[in-house]
């Protein structure tokens, strides 16, 4: 993988991961953020490039597919997706839209910049350190989750 793709990478999973805050995110949400970037992510596994089915998403992210239609269905109004049935499969797919992929970019390439200032200004180990008490933090969240 090559160098400017993992720190891309890195920076976006800093904001998604370890850093959750909205303050970050300008041109989109980022609850829209993370479904459109599962939807990127998974585009295309079926030999249909740009197209994630419905089924193949909610099996996936393990969210019941009438709730995972709800929230396409938002995101659509928005303009960030286009929804379609595939009649020889028979089911429903959902494609980004430019507007969608432009507003993502753009995102990322932000998230970049500022996890760039990030480690510029703090030193390396304590930015580790930071992230992987972050990172306990958030699993002991999860997992209070599901015993209360």
């Amino acid at each position: 993988m090559d160098e400017n793709r993992t720190e891309k990478t890195t920076g976006e999973l800093f904001f998604l991961e370890y850093f959750n805050s909205d303050r970050v995110f300008n041109t989109i949400k980022r609850a829209d953020y993370l479904l459109l970037r599962d939807i990127r992510s998974r585009a295309g596994e079926r030999g249909k490039p740009g197209r994630t089915y419905l089924a193949d998403l909610a099996a996936a992210l393990d969210i019941p597919i009438p709730t995972l239609s709800k929230t396409v269905e938002r995101l659509q109004d928005k303009g960030f997706v286009t929804w379609k049935t595939d009649r020889a499969a028979g089911q429903t797919y959902v494609k980004l839209t430019s507007k969608a992929v432009e507003l993502m970019d753009d995102e990322s390439r932000k998230m970049k910049t500022a996890y760039d200032r990030i480690k510029a200004e703090i030193d390396e180990k304590d930015l580790e350190q930071a992230m992987e008490t972050a990172r306990k933090v958030a699993d002991i969240l999860k997992e209070s989750k599901h015993m209360y």
